[in-house]
Parts: C-alpha cells; structure tokens; sequence
C-alpha cells in the first residue's frame, strides 16, 4: 500500500508540474493548429504566390515546432470561424474592439491606410468630413474589412447612411473604382503596390492620408476558444523575437522597397513585450 500510496503522490506532483508548461506551450494537444489565410491579393497574402503572411506562418512553424493545418478563407469567415473556435489562427488581423473579445493579436506590421479619390469627388473634400457631407457620395470597401479606429467610425456611418459599396475582395474593389461604381475607397500600401501594377491601371490623381492617427497594426490573430492566454502570450513572445531579430523585416523586404519596408513593420513599444 505504501508503494502503491507513493506512485500516486508521484503522479500527482508530475501533474502539478507538467500542467503550467502545457498551458503555456505554443502547440495545441492532439491535433495541428488550423491557420488560415485570407485571398488580400496583394502582398500580404495571394492565392498561388503567398506573400508576407505566409513567410511569416511558415517561420513561426519552423520556430515553434507546432503541426499547422493550412486553409483559405473569404475574410467575413474566418472572423466568424476564430469566434465560433472552428479556427485557431489567422493571419494580417487588424485589432479593434469587437474582436477583441473572442482573440488575442500579435502584431508583426502596420498598414498605412490612404483614401483614393475618384474624378467625381470636389477638390475641397480634404477629410472624412467633408466627404460625409456630400450626400451623394458613395465609399467602397471590402466587406468585414478593418482600417483602424478612425476610419472604422466613419465606414460605420456611411453604412448606416446606405452610402458603403461592399465588395468581396481586394480585386474586385479596384475594379469597381475604375469603373465608377463609387467615388472613392480606402486601401493600405500593402493593396495600393500591387493591384494598380496588376490590373494595369492608373492610381487616381489624389491619394490622400486623412487619419491623422499612427498607421493600423496588423498582424497573427490568436482564438481564444483554441489557446490559453499564457499559450497568446507565449505566441506573442515568438513574434516580438522574429521583430527583434530582423526576421520580420527581412520578410518584408521581398515584397516592398526598402523605405516602404522600414516603415512597414511594426516597432514593439519600449517598454518590451
């Protein structure tokens, strides 16, 4: 009995120790880590030549040593999926509020959102004011699609007002602009350098940068249905190295010139992680 007594203490203090190194490992027990990407088109993430998020899943599998399971996914479903848990991870997530409740983010670049004004559009509208005051102009934009607290309130009531154009993708906004369908639409560096270059068209006379705030940070989104918060942070600790050690840049550097590089990846605030 006294054997028997100690086996058990035994496996009980393995438990003890074994249970805070499972919560906050990197890998999920069981089963490979369900990532997807979303079609962006540009150079984030496109379908059949991958892009910056991919490099960046791709060194956070080789650093973790996690199994990932890899999917492509219409946006507005992968936020549905992260919230349901049918998802673990994304890729390129701007934070807001609202999705802050169902995952955790671990920044990795920064989207420097410009508004691209169409012919219709009066030279006097210079702010999302002056654009909200012309009634019968129409914004475009990508369904689900973030840009940061201050064009998000805005997007929001040009919505409400019936004066959003929602499209499906990238592509098809770019598309629509040039057809005139609405007058103008809201696009990061990382659409803006590859879509006029692939559809062959010309960027509009006026891109203007009227969020006066510092550019959106984007980056792994993490599902809180699928990790711990000492597994995110753990996860977040891996990125804040890969930005640390010019791994991040160096990605990004495939994709954008140097200059754009620099300014494009996210820079960890001071006081660390």
């Amino acid at each position: 009995m006294r054997v028997l007594g100690s086996w058990v203490v035994w496996l009980l203090v393995q438990a003890l120790v074994c249970a805070p190194a499972l919560a906050g490992g990197l890998c999920l027990e069981n089963r490979p880590i369900r990532f997807a990407h979303y079609d962006e088109g540009g150079v984030l993430y496109s379908a059949g030549s991958g892009g910056i998020d991919d490099d960046i899943q791709r060194e956070l599998e080789r650093r973790s040593g996690c199994r990932f399971e890899i999917s492509l996914r219409p946006r507005a479903r992968i936020w549905l999926d992260l919230e349901r848990g049918d998802l673990d991870m994304a890729g390129s997530g701007v934070q807001n509020p609202e999705r802050d409740h169902y995952v955790w983010f671990a920044h990795y670049v920064v989207e420097e959102n410009r508004v691209f004004l169409g012919p219709s559009v009066p030279d006097q509208v210079r702010s999302m004011r002056d654009f909200q005051a012309h009634p019968s102009m129409k914004l475009g934009g990508v369904r689900s699609y973030s840009y940061g607290p201050f064009f998000d309130q805005h997007v929001a009531g040009l919505m409400l007002a019936e004066r959003f154009y929602p499209v499906a993708d990238a592509k098809t906004l770019f598309r629509m602009f040039a057809a005139q369908r609405f007058d103008a639409f809201i696009a990061s560096q990382f659409l803006s350098a590859r879509y006029f270059k692939l559809l062959h068209m010309r960027a509009p006379k006026r891109v203007e940068a009227w969020d006066t705030a510092a550019p959106a940070p984007s980056g792994l989104v993490i599902g809180k249905r699928s990790f711990t918060e000492a597994q995110a942070r753990a996860w977040q600790a891996l990125v804040h190295d890969m930005l640390a050690d010019g791994t991040v840049l160096r990605i990004v550097n495939n994709y954008l010139s140097a200059a754009e590089a620099q300014r494009s990846v996210y820079k960890t605030p001071a006081s660390g992680r």
